[in-house]
């Protein structure tokens, strides 16, 4: 079996999980402990994402990404499926004035 990967959460992520319905927390919690033992399970994003995962558990996804010479899984961000890619490339923007 592959070697298992450490997790590492940004900030944004924690505090996008600590606002999840209650119920669906433990679920998403344990889905991402998933991925720390099968990195590659998500599916891989495209175009101003390309380089990042993601996987769902039912309407929500958590977008991640893997750092494999260092052996971390970079979790970040966790959301509602019909808004998560628009608010993540946002995301991406305010961390990286001006875009590519």
């Amino acid at each position: 079996m592959a070697s298992h990967f450490r997790l590492l959460y940004s900030e944004t992520c924690r505090k996008q999980i600590r606002n999840l319905p209650p119920q669906i927390k433990p679920a998403i919690k344990s889905r991402i402990e998933e991925v720390a033992g099968n990195p590659l399970m998500g599916k891989f994003l495209e175009r101003e994402l390309s380089g990042y995962l993601s996987f769902r558990f039912h309407r929500y996804r958590v977008i991640y990404r893997v750092n494999e010479s260092d052996g971390v899984v970079e979790i970040h961000f966790v959301g509602h499926r019909r808004d998560i890619y628009e608010l993540f490339g946002e995301h991406l923007q305010t961390l990286s004035p001006g875009g590519e």
